[in-house]
């Protein structure tokens, strides 16, 4: 299934305007598994805030990215969970830059799952193909309460 940011939203709680992610492709068929798209703006405030004159995307931003991503795997796989998943990032790789028209593939993956930790691990490729990002997080959901 497909989800736009209005569907993303939906499913997040939260307003389109407070969503990094431009399309999600969920596939009930790999069900712990969710691939995100972005295309990256030289407009983004991300690039505009990061380090003036070089527009690189940040490291942030991408984990914006990463963790609306988590939290959207988590909202399909779990509707009715009324907590809030937080996570702890194991080890990070940034291998290339992310530069103006440069489009985003992230595929996040629930890996394992051990009483109330999940293990994430998360690839970023650029419209080339290229390796950009990978990372590994662990997570688990606090009770709103």
């Amino acid at each position: 299934m497909k989800l736009g940011r209005k569907e993303i939203g939906k499913l997040l709680k939260l307003a389109p305007r407070h969503i990094v992610i431009d399309e999600a492709v969920y596939d009930p068929g790999f069900p712990d598994e969710i691939e995100l798209f972005k295309a990256l703006d030289v407009k983004d405030p991300d690039f505009s805030s990061h380090i003036p004159d070089y527009p690189i995307y940040p490291d942030y931003a991408v984990l914006k990215l990463v963790n609306q991503g988590i939290r959207l795997l988590v909202a399909i796989l779990y509707p009715d969970l009324e907590g809030i998943p937080v996570g702890m990032i194991e080890h990070t790789k940034l291998r290339e830059k992310l530069y103006p028209n440069d489009t985003i593939h992230a595929v996040i993956k629930k890996w394992q799952e051990r009483s109330m930790i999940t293990k994430f691990e998360i690839a970023i490729e650029n419209q080339k193909g290229a390796l950009v990002y990978e990372s590994t997080l662990y997570g688990t959901v606090i009770d709103k309460k």
